[in-house]
This record gives C-alpha cells, structure tokens and sequence, in this order.
C-alpha cells in the first residue's frame, strides 16, 4: 500500500510539474516511477505472495 501511495505522491507531482511548465524531463521521469510504484511493485509482490507455499 505503501508504493501505491507513493506512486500516487509521484503522479500528481508529475500533474503539477506539467501545469507549471516543467521540463519534459522531469515530467516524464516523474511520471515513470509514478507508473512502477503503482502497478510493477505491486504485482510483483502479489505473485510473490501467491506462488509462496504455505
């Protein structure tokens, strides 16, 4: 859960560079962990969890 708030945290800071005229860099970059936060870190864990035996 932590992540995803993260990524949240990330996206609306890529939203605010983007409306106060940032660099396409810092933008995108923003962006691109906001997306790894959100969806690659969690389902990662969640495979992990499922395949681990119990």
């Amino acid at each position: 859960m932590a992540s995803v708030f993260l990524g949240f945290l990330f996206f609306g800071g890529a939203f605010a560079s983007f409306m106060y005229k940032k660099s396409n860099r810092q933008i995108w970059t923003l962006f691109s962990v906001a997306i790894v936060l959100i969806t690659v870190i969690p389902v990662i864990i969640a495979v992990f969890w499922a395949t681990t035996p119990a």
